[in-house]
């Protein structure tokens, strides 16, 4: 099996060679971008799985990657992938807006056990899951989702996500999962 790692946003997501940073929040003086924020908890996953000898494919693997979002599907099945993880953060309009959320568009069993994964690996509020249909990544052909992380804008989640603790668990909890279902998959 092989998996589609996609850190949302990075260089040429929505026009080419114009750097997308996604969702920002400036705090004392530092602005945090989603894309880096993302990236960090995409290369954990990639880590991860293969650590589980599970093949990753990565749809970018640093800030400077030509990604547009429109492709990202179509890149991810090109290099023979069976599932697709988008990673995300969240932002709203009211900083006080937080939790852990997955949207997906037609794998709801996934996305229910996923969530659960996130809400207990960082301990964020469970906001759910959603079915999309319109989502560019989620166009994969086979199991998508994409995991919206927590809010940017939010101090408690932001906190909590910068967490080199919590990127790990999530990490782990998202690769045990995945091994997990590889396991059900060999055994059908």
């Amino acid at each position: 099996m092989k998996i589609c790692i996609d850190p949302g946003h990075g260089m040429s997501n929505r026009q080419p060679g114009i750097f997308d940073p996604g969702a920002t929040h400036m705090e004392n003086g530092f602005r945090f971008h989603e894309s880096a924020m993302a990236l960090r908890y995409a290369l954990a996953v990639k880590d991860a799985l293969r650590a589980r000898q599970i093949d990753v494919f990565m749809t970018r693997d640093d800030e400077q990657d030509h990604a547009p979002v429109v492709r990202r599907a179509a890149m991810a099945r090109a290099a023979g992938c069976d599932a697709f993880i988008s990673i995300h953060l969240n932002d709203a309009e009211s900083d006080a807006a937080h939790g852990t959320e997955v949207l997906y568009r037609d794998d709801e069993a996934l996305a229910r056990r996923m969530q659960q994964v996130l809400v207990q690996a960082t301990g964020l509020r469970d906001r759910g899951i959603k079915q999309r249909n319109d989502l560019a990544v989620l166009k994969f052909d086979g199991p998508a989702v994409l995991l919206e992380l927590g809010f940017i804008a939010n101090d408690n989640d932001r906190a909590a996500l910068l967490s080199p603790q919590i990127r790990s668990a999530v990490a782990d909890g998202i690769a045990a999962l995945v091994a997990q279902q590889v396991r059900q998959m060999e055994m059908a």
